[in-house]
């Protein structure tokens, strides 16, 4: 048998437990939360969620702000910090101004369906470890050349598994 985990802090024997994680949407007044994976120290009562568990519960919630259609600039800012992108980057994946996420996540204006679609594409792809939409916008903000002949293999439902 392997040897019990210890608190970096004090030594004593770390136990298996969960603890809610909880993101704030104030201008929608949402509250969003999940129970996460974590441990907790048997002596000092520390309790540790692993920075992987926290990415992961921030793409869960996100993914639930999508699915229930909380369409709003607050909701967009938690997605793009769940994906880790800076606005600018956004921006550029999204075609437009960095001054158009700002006022979308500050509640000047409304984020588009588009947008927000998207983004809760690449949120939901994130969740299943894939980035297929985030890449497929990349190459076409690279605006690379067409190439001349282009060879596809047939792609079956199977095939995307």
């Amino acid at each position: 048998m392997g040897r019990k985990p210890r608190c970096d802090g004090c030594g004593a024997e770390l136990r298996d437990c969960s603890e809610v994680v909880s993101v704030t949407l104030p201008r929608c007044g949402v509250i969003a939360s999940v129970r996460a994976p974590a441990r907790s120290c048997a002596g000092c009562g520390e309790v540790r969620v692993d920075a992987s568990v926290l990415r992961h519960a921030g793409l869960s919630i996100a993914c639930e702000l999508a699915d229930r259609g909380i369409h709003s600039g607050d909701a967009l800012r938690h997605m793009r910090k769940a994906l880790g992108l800076r606005a600018i980057d956004l921006a550029q994946l999204l075609d437009v101004t960095p001054e158009t996420i700002s006022h979308w996540e500050t509640g000047k204006a409304l984020p588009t369906r588009a947008a927000f679609a998207t983004v809760a594409a690449m949120v939901e792809e994130a969740v299943e470890g894939r980035t297929v939409t985030r890449d497929r916008l990349a190459a076409v903000a690279e605006r690379r050349k067409y190439p001349r002949v282009l060879e596809v293999r047939l792609r079956t439902p199977s095939s995307r598994a």
